[in-house]
């Protein structure tokens, strides 16, 4: 507004004369484009964005968050997308299904399935954070589907992760 002003009197601003019809024009006040921004991820590497996105779940803990029975019909493309579709599922609204497929090299579908929160989140016993999720699959003719608790834990670095755990521990 004061800068406005200054101008509307024919004053000059960082060695520069303003006219009031400077102020209609495009690009003088509102319409300039922001300064270049380098946003950095947080964690350990502080890479930039428009580096490669770290996995959702980190290699280490896939596993762990997929319920133990489905883990020996899954192959590691499959853990890792349900794994990743449960993480997504644990923070959405409950009894909102999340999808999830895996391809093979070629393509084609081996699996798929959902990750759908069945419960309200809740503390534990011991203080996490908890979530029963209900973890499904189809893989050839075959269905599977088991409910699991989720609890989220600490990996580092600000990396939260949903874990299989019992809540009431």
């Amino acid at each position: 507004m004061l800068l406005g002003a200054l101008a509307l009197a024919g004053c000059t601003i960082n060695g520069t004369q303003w006219k009031p019809t400077d102020l209609t024009q495009p690009g003088v006040w509102l319409d300039r484009p922001p300064p270049p921004v380098n946003v950095v991820r947080d964690g350990a590497t502080g890479e930039l964005i428009a580096g490669a996105a770290p996995a959702l779940v980190p290699d280490g803990a896939v596993d762990e968050a997929v319920a133990e029975p489905l883990r020996a019909w899954l192959t590691a493309v499959e853990r890792r997308r349900l794994a990743e579709a449960s993480q997504r599922a644990a923070a959405d609204f409950t009894l909102e299904p999340v999808a999830w497929e895996a391809l093979d090299p070629a393509g084609d579908k081996t699996a798929v399935g959902t990750a759908m929160a069945v419960d309200d989140v809740y503390r534990a016993v011991r203080g996490q954070l908890c979530r029963e999720l209900r973890q499904s699959l189809i893989k050839g003719q075959e269905t599977h589907q088991v409910q699991v608790t989720l609890c989220r834990r600490d990996f580092g670095n600000g990396l939260y992760v949903w874990v299989a755990g019992a809540g009431e521990q």
